[in-house]
């Protein structure tokens, strides 16, 4: 009877221990290979930072290629990209350097070279080949950039354009106006929020066809006193004018690396058509006084007449008929002006 008491008692007790003996022996086998394993890890964490350097490599290299392009002038050289620390303090470390001498990035850097900085790193992250999204959208990027970072910020949105759809939303005409200087090929559109949040979009001219589409207009608008339209037809075309000008000044200095600086200054001291044309002509703003000779030996009588009726502006007195032919030889002066290199 106490035999079988004690089987009763430890039978189950029995059965467990067979269920749990299986397992202690795979642990005790395993045992064997935990000082192995605690080797590799401890020689993996070491080499933690060589794997994740490797990986980010592609970044940093395409993060450094795209700084370099929109440093433009910037005393400020990033050296290179990591990432740095473990477990929660991880943080990217940007190596850089001041007019040759080491310093710390987000201490000496301004504003447009802080989102330069942002962009170099934003750019080859979201267009890593492995990104299954082939579109970037940017929100004005342009913000307190001088014009030479948004010369290198068109160039490589331009790069970027050709594996991906690139959109950019601003309210900063700069970025345009460089597409345009430097050939890149974009659409422009204009967004505009009208009463009750009507959103209209429409294609954006550049301003030489603006001014010379207003001007056209408005010798069609039969509405308009005749009187008017004497005034502010020429005054259309001469804008139209200036802007071809302007546009081939800043194309042929900028090209051939004058800072945008001296190219503004030379400009807004060129205050009438004339120097303006000078400077697109001969590079002279002094040299005013051939511009009407010029343009009449190189493009015709007929832009020789529509430059100077639209520089007479308000003091014109021209037909109807008249004011048509002004915007149509204005139009193709424009163009004429705006193709000198």
């Amino acid at each position: 009877a106490e035999l079988a008491r004690r089987e009763d008692a430890w039978r189950p007790v029995a059965q467990q221990l067979l269920a749990w003996l299986p397992g202690a022996r795979e642990a005790q086998r395993g045992q064997e290979r935990v000082a192995g394993l605690q080797t590799a890890e401890r020689w993996l964490q070491t080499a933690t930072a060589d794997f994740r350097d490797e990986r980010f490599a592609p970044i940093a290299h395409r993060s450094a290629e795209v700084w370099e392009r929109l440093r433009q002038g910037s005393s400020i050289d990033v050296t290179g990209f990591g990432l740095a620390g473990s477990g929660t303090r991880r943080r990217l470390a940007i190596d850089v350097t001041v007019d040759g001498a080491e310093g710390a990035a987000l201490g000496v850097m301004s504003q447009g070279e802080l989102h330069s900085l942002a962009l170099s790193l934003f750019l080859p992250r979201a267009t890593l080949a492995a990104s299954p999204f082939r579109f970037v959208v940017i929100d004005d990027p342009v913000q307190a950039m001088d014009p030479s970072k948004v010369d290198g910020l068109a160039r490589v949105l331009d790069d970027i354009a050709r594996e991906r759809q690139v959109i950019v939303f601003t309210h900063d005409d700069r970025l345009a106006e460089a597409v345009r200087r430097l050939g890149v090929g974009a659409r422009q559109l204009e967004v505009t929020r009208r009463d009750r949040s009507v959103v209209e979009v429409r294609e954006v001219a550049d301003p030489i066809a603006r001014y010379i589409d207003d001007a056209r207009a408005l010798t069609l608008t039969r509405e308009l006193p005749p009187e008017t339209a004497r005034r502010v037809v020429p005054v259309f075309c001469r804008n139209a004018l200036e802007a071809a000008c302007t546009e081939a000044v800043r194309r042929r200095r900028i090209g051939r690396g004058e800072r945008h600086a001296e190219v503004e200054s030379a400009l807004e001291n060129a205050a009438t058509l004339t120097t303006k044309a000078a400077l697109a002509l001969f590079d002279d703003a002094e040299r005013a006084g051939e511009v009407g000779n010029r343009i009449n030996s190189r493009f015709g009588t007929a832009a020789g007449d529509a430059f100077a009726q639209s520089n007479r502006g308000t003091h014109g007195d021209l037909s109807a008929q008249a004011l048509r032919g002004l915007v149509d030889g204005a139009e193709r002066l424009a163009r004429e002006l705006r193709a000198l290199r």
